[in-house]
């Protein structure tokens, strides 16, 4: 497979990896990222259900590749992509983060696009002569779709399909029902961290113990572990949890009530009887969750009956836009909305938990005096993987700024 790292892999030598920090504070290192990585993958920027009818789109400022995006779900059905660039003097013709539109008017001369990116209308043409209007439409990026998610490729034509892209992580999740869950939580930040270390903080359960003593104080017993196992560029992360705590009142009633992230309820067998078998691939009782990170910069957390979707947006090498949702089974039973209200507090707590390190952490990177992070393979290995295959993105660049 294309642009993998060649750096350290999980699980060798002696259980230590060592890690640079300086790709984590440098400017120039990250202007490489901007062409090398982001310009060069499929990124995910929504679910169907936000473009759910005709003239429905949204707009995504993607800051690293230095891009601005329009997603349109066309009068035919189709949905499709463009630079929200105009074709006339450069303006940004969509304005806003989403709305619904038959056509696209440019807000500097008044050009207008149609859902499908045809350039339709230009005041005054007669004054440009022969103005050749088909081959000056909104300029196109590739869109597919995975399970419901939409991805872009800022190439119209790019060398690796989603699928190809995507891999053995692609078949692992396939047939989870995406299509029944229904946003149940969305919250954003815009951290001082870089990215990296941002994503750090999400793809190791070692620190569970401490940082989370406090919201989920104990519902583990033992070595806070969990599987880790690399597909090509992505990484996958399987969770096991052994109860040994006393619910209160309130939790002995959600458990009843409905399977809740983390916390696995009795009525939960629904749900995994729909499980796909590339989830909890150990057959393992007491399993939880799979967590696959999708290089670059998405996570996706598949439990029973709930999704967890976080996105890691670049912004520069010390600031990164952050975005987390939560999704739910849907359900009309009263009882159950209740117990998912109680799981969605929960898991905004604990997600809150987890953001208290992170600005601390990129600012001692920034002190200079740490040359390397210190990890061990077994339990934070994919720490290492990722970084190991962003560097193979810029070394294969040649190492050059954009």
């Amino acid at each position: 497979m294309p642009n993998e790292g060649t750096g350290p892999q999980p699980g060798g030598g002696s259980g230590v990896e060592l890690v640079p920090v300086e790709p984590n504070i440098s400017s120039d290192y990250f202007e490489r990222e901007r062409h090398a990585v982001f310009r060069n993958v499929w990124l995910k920027v929504a679910r169907v259900e936000e473009l759910a009818a005709p003239g429905d789109y949204l707009v995504r400022e993607f800051a690293a590749p230095r891009a601005s995006l329009v997603v349109v779900r066309g009068a035919d059905g189709v949905l499709r992509a463009f630079h929200n660039v105009c074709r006339h003097r450069g303006n940004c013709v969509v304005k806003g983060e989403r709305g619904s539109a038959r056509n696209f008017v440019c807000g500097f001369h008044g050009w207008t696009y149609d859902d499908r990116g045809t350039l339709g209308h230009v005041p005054l043409e007669e004054e440009f002569g022969s103005l050749d209007k088909e081959a000056l439409g909104l300029l196109p990026v590739a869109l597919d779709v995975w399970e419901g998610f939409i991805f872009v490729h800022l190439d119209p034509e790019p060398a690796e399909s989603l699928e190809d892209y995507l891999g053995e992580v692609g078949s692992l999740v396939r047939g989870f029902p995406f299509g029944e869950m229904e946003l149940a939580g969305h919250w954003t930040a815009q951290i001082d961290s870089n990215w990296k270390t941002f994503q750090d903080a999400f793809v190791e359960a070692y620190h569970v113990a401490t940082v989370h003593r406090r919201s989920i104080p104990d519902y583990r017993k033992g070595p806070v572990k969990a599987d880790l196992e690399t597909f090509g560029r992505h990484g996958n992360l399987t969770f096991y949890l052994d109860l040994h705590h006393e619910p209160t009142p309130a939790e002995g009633w959600a458990f009843q009530a409905g399977s809740l992230a983390f916390l696995r309820g009795e009525s939960s067998a629904p749900a995994r009887e729909r499980r796909p078998p590339g989830l909890n691939r150990a057959r393992k009782d007491n399993w939880i969750f799979d967590e696959f990170l999708v290089f670059p910069n998405f996570h996706l957390f598949v439990g029973d009956g709930w999704v967890l979707c976080h996105d890691f947006e670049p912004v520069s090498a010390h600031q990164t836009d952050w975005s987390v949702r939560y999704y739910l089974q849907r359900t009309d039973n009263p009882v159950v909305r209740i117990a998912q209200e109680y799981s969605k507090v929960t898991m905004r707590d604990t997600i809150r938990e987890d953001l208290s390190t992170i600005e601390s952490t990129h600012a001692a990177h920034r002190s200079g005096v740490l040359p390397h992070m210190v990890l061990s393979s077994e339990l934070e290995g994919l720490i290492a993987h990722h970084h190991a295959v962003v560097d193979g993105y810029v070394e294969r660049a040649g190492g050059s700024a954009a």
